[in-house]
Parts: C-alpha cells; structure tokens; sequence
C-alpha cells in the first residue's frame, strides 16, 4: 500500500514520543494531513492509517458488527438505508496487512497496542481471516507499557488499556498476562479511590468477569477502600450524598452477598440521613428529588417509620414547589375570519350533522400526534429526551418520557393541541348549538346514539348545567358518566366489569375506567385514536386525568373550567358516534400520509 509522504512523517513523529499521548491526538493530526492531501493522492492510501484512529473503542454492542472497535456515528436515509462513520465494511487485506505491518515495527506503546488489538478484533469481519494470536499479546503488552510508562494522556485512558488488556488476556487464556492485569488494576484501583477517581469501573470489571482471578483476600482490600471513602463522604466538612449514594451501592451488594445485613441497613440509614440534611438546606424543588432518594435508602434498610416521615416531608416539599414554579405563556394570534370559515365548514342544514361533523373535526389520530411529537423532536433533541414529572398537589403523579415510555410525549402533545383548538372548539359548539336552538334533551339524544349511557336524566342535567355556565356541576355529573359508557360497553362485548377486591377473599368491587381502557376488546372496538384520545383526558396521570382527579377528591374548584366542561362535552359526542368516528380518523390521516390511519366528516 502506497502511503503519502505526510501520513508517514507523523506516524513516525508520534512514534518517538516518549510524552503522554491519546488516540486522539493522532487521529486530528492524521486527519488534517489527510485533508490537504485529498485532492492530491488516492484516498485509500491516506485512510488506513486515520481508519485505525477514527474507529471507537468498545462498541460490541452496536452495529454493523458488534466488535470491540466500532463506527462513532451512523445515520439513515429516508429510504433506511445506514450509513457508518467511518465504515468499517471498506476495510479489507490491504488494510489489515498495513496494519500488521505497523504493529510489528512500530515501538510506541499506544500505536503498537492501538495497530494489535484491531488485527485481533477485525481481521475475520474484514479480510475473512483468524489473526495471529501474538496480535493479541502485543495489544495486550502495549496497553500494559502504555499504563506502567506513563505514555497515556489521560487517566482515563490508563483504565480503558487495563480492562481491555484483562479482557484480551481472559479470551485467549493467558494465565501471566490475566494476573498481570489484574495486579495492575487492583493499584490502579487503590489509587483511583483515594482521590475518588475513575475506580468505579475498576471494580465493575475485576468483580464481575470471574476470569479474572479475583480473590477473596483481595476483593475484601478494595471493600475496606470502599469503606474508607464512604466513611470521607459522611464526614461534616467533606459531605457529600451523591458521592456517599454511588459507594454504598456496591458496598450494599457486597455485604448482602456475604449476609451481613446488619451492616447494609447501617449504610443505607447513613446514605438516607444524608440526603434527608442536603433537602433541608436546599429548596423545595431540590427536596422533591433528594427526599425521594432518602426513602429509598430507608427503603433498603427496612425502616418503615422513617420511609413514613420522609414521605410525609416529600408531600410538603411538592406542596411547597409550585410557589417556585414560573409559567410560560405563548400568545397565538386568531383571526375571526379564520374562526368564521371553520364554523361555516362545520355547519350543516341536520343538527345531527353538525354535532357529528364538531367531534369529528376536533379529535387528532393518535398517528397525528405522533407526527407533532416527532417534529418537536427533532427541533429540540435533547429537550425530548428529557424524562418529565408531572406534579399533582404533593406528589408526583407521572413520570413522562424516557426510552421506556415512548408514548409519553404523546399525552404532552394532544394537550398542546387541545389548547391550541380549544377557542375553535368552543365556538364552535356554541354555533351549532345556537343555529339549531338545540336543547339539552337533543345533544344528550345525540349521544345517546351508541346506547351506552345508562341513565340519561343525569346526561340531561349536566349538559344543562354546561349550557346555563355551571361548571362545577356539568364537570362533576358527566365525567363519571364516560366510566358508565365504559362499563356498557365492556358488558356489550362480553367483559366482566367487576374484579377480585385486593387483600379481601371472595369480595369483588367494580372495575375503572383504567381498567376498561386496558381490554383489548375496547381497544378494538373503539379503535385507537379514539382510545388514546379518551385516556388522555380522562384516566392517565400523563395526561389530563380527569375521571382520576375528581373520583379521588383531588379536583379542586379552578379545575370547573368551560374549556375543561367543552373537552368533556366534545368527548361525550365523539362517544355517541364512535364507529364513525373512529373510520373518519382511519381516513383522516390516510390523507395526510400519515401511517394507519383517516378526513372526510360524513356519517354513514
């Protein structure tokens, strides 16, 4: 392989240092040299040495091939195809045998260790050969050069050599090297813990790879490390909870282990006290979270009394946080002309129409919301994957977002739209309803269309109270009668509505909304958007919560808002003609090129 000039000079040049250096260092150098030289030479000649820089380390578990040295990015085009930074499917012989040639000849430690350890890792996915082992030992002795000759940059980068040389001396079975290894990383381990640096991962590795040859003698050495710098982190002038939480973690597993549970619950008491101080001095806000983390350490000690009066001060400080909350307002600029031509759209000659055509137009497709919720997304990334608490009065009633709840966002999104409509929807309800001098009896006769509501008297008065501006009376009389259309249905579809009533034998009691929502059969029946719309307003903490807050005595008098009493009434009427309802989604967002789904607000 034929290698410009410039690439050759600085390979050499970092090969006679003797000063600490990274891998980055060289992958810069290289790859400014090979910049001004792109349009001068033939690219693969000035790549094979930057490829062996840009490649990241420990990335097994991330595609294409799930090696030890791996792409630093990737990204996807709109057909799916991935594209990998740099790729190492270009790889190929001549690569793989310039690099063994640098292995072999080069006398850095980082450059030769750097150049074995890809021959090891990548010679079979690259080049469809075995390499030599001796490529593994010379990785293995140049991490262990680089560490004892202080030739790395960085601390950091001595514990990444360590651990990878333990693991390639584990995989290829060399007993001198794994102690060797081993030694090393139980020094380095001390000496990371008194000045609490990077030993977290030191311990990690020598204790849970059992080739390493950990013994009981020396295992018990760095615990009594461990508790040394726990002791320091409890200490009244160098205190410190985070630091105390993250040492008592594995001071907890060790001597659960060796059942000495006497000695967990004292850690974790002392971890618990810690925090419990730290949300004394700080804010409200702050002793929401630190207080959480003193019962759960009170948790672990098996002190329910104190579990119980962390808890109680936690209600008080989520009480007391919302003086310290700010709120942020948008102003969104309507023109009436806008507010005509919508009315005007949704208008019809039949009342029945018109109140079909109002819950139909205001309810989004959950695939809808998806689609507002992967825009935001992508104008603010990190803001997305942000976990969020939503706070109800002294707790915390739901934590949104995250890897494990990609629905989340979902339920922020449909308020932002429900606020966003909220002034069209109660325009137009009040159009429809005065075009048509429609009567309370009418619109509860409309919803009473799917026959689900069992007692239509009520469904006439709270529609009555909402039309005469009485809303505490309108919100308290009709959310509990979404349960009752639920419990119909479920009857209707052959569910049973009762359950087993917890801790009592032979005692039943009536399932929830919550619990309706989660049958498949409902899901079904119903359709999704419609079942995603009706839980977020009524019956998930994520959402509004509706049915939730004021069957639990939670509802307080501002919730007896119009806009809440026309969310209610709307959903009501989507109720009424579900069926159709949940086709005209289906065809709504077909239309908008949405995945799944539905416009046209016609009845059949």
């Amino acid at each position: 392989m034929l290698v410009p000039e410039a690439i050759e000079a600085i390979i050499a040049d970092f090969d006679r240092k003797i000063e600490p250096i990274s891998t980055h260092d060289v992958q810069s150098a290289l790859s400014s040299a090979r910049t001004k030289l792109a349009e001068k030479t033939a690219t693969r000649g000035g790549w094979a040495d930057l490829v062996a820089f840009t490649l990241q380390t420990m990335q097994s578990d991330h595609q294409p091939w799930r090696t030890y040295f791996g792409p630093m990015g990737s990204s996807q085009d709109k057909e799916g195809k991935v594209y990998y930074f740099p790729d190492p499917r270009d790889l190929g012989v001549d690569i793989l045998d310039h690099w063994e040639v640098r292995a072999e000849t080069l006398i850095n430690p980082v450059l030769r260790a750097r150049y074995a350890d890809l021959i090891w890792d990548l010679s079979r996915k690259a080049a469809g050969r075995l390499a030599d082992p001796k490529f593994a030992r010379l990785a293995i002795d140049g991490y262990f050069d680089g560490v004892t000759q202080s030739r790395h940059s960085d601390d950091h980068d001595d514990i990444e050599a360590l651990e990878r040389a333990l693991q390639l001396s584990c995989s290829i079975r060399d007993d001198v090297r794994t102690a060797t290894a081993k030694g090393l990383m139980i020094d380095w381990f001390h000496r990371e813990v008194s000045g609490d640096g990077w030993w977290l991962t030191l311990y990690e590795t020598l204790t849970l790879n059992r080739r390493s040859g950990l013994t009981v003698g020396e295992q018990e050495g760095m615990i009594s490390s461990l508790e040394t710098l726990f002791g320091r982190f409890l200490g009244s002038e160098t205190s410190d909870p985070f630091g105390a939480s993250r040492v008592a973690n594995f001071l907890i597993t060790y001597h659960s282990t060796k059942e000495n549970f006497q000695r967990v619950s004292e850690i974790a008491i002392a971890v618990s006290e810690s925090y419990e101080k730290l949300a004394n001095e700080g804010s409200a806000l702050q002793a929401m979270g630190w207080l959480q983390t003193a019962m759960d350490y009170a948790r672990r000690a098996n002190d329910t009394e104190r579990q119980k009066r962390l808890h109680v001060m936690r209600e008080q400080a989520i009480r007391a946080s919302g003086a310290e909350m700010q709120s942020f307002t948008t102003p969104i600029e309507l023109k009436k002309d806008d507010v005509d031509e919508l009315i005007a759209y949704l208008s019809d000659d039949d009342w029945q129409q018109s109140l079909y055509n109002v819950a139909a137009y205001f309810i989004e497709p959950k695939s809808e919301v998806r689609f507002h919720a992967d825009e935001a997304a992508k104008i603010s990334p990190l803001m997305a994957r942000m976990t969020m608490s939503m706070i109800a009065d002294d707790h915390v009633a739901a934590q949104v977002g995250g890897e494990e709840d990609t629905d989340g966002p979902l339920f922020r999104h449909a308020d932002f739209l429900r606020q966003f409509n909220r002034l069209f929807l109660c325009k137009a309800l009040e159009a429809v309803v005065e075009k048509h001098r429609l009567s309370p009896e009418e619109i509860a006769a409309f919803i009473q269309r799917s026959n689900l509501f069992s007692d239509m008297p009520l469904l006439i008065a709270g529609i009555k109270a909402w039309l005469e501006g009485d809303y505490v009376k309108c919100l308290f009389v009709l959310v509990p009668q979404m349960e009752d259309a639920f419990r119909n249905l479920a009857r209707r579809l052959g569910e049973p509505v009762t359950k087993m009533r917890p801790g009592r034998a032979g005692w039943e009691v009536s399932k929830n909304l919550g619990d309706f929502l989660a049958m498949d059969r409902i899901r079904g029946e119903i359709g999704e958007d419609i079942h995603f719309w009706i839980r977020s307003i009524f019956a998930d903490a994520r959402g509004m919560n509706l049915r939730n807050t004021i069957a639990h005595g939670l509802a307080g008098r501002e919730i007896a808002t119009f806009y809440n009493c026309e969310t209610v009434i709307h959903s009501l009427l989507v109720m009424g003609a579900y069926k159709d309802i949940a086709v005209h989604c289906t065809r709504k967002t077909a239309a908008r090129g949405r995945p799944d789904a539905s416009v046209t607000a016609t009845r059949d």
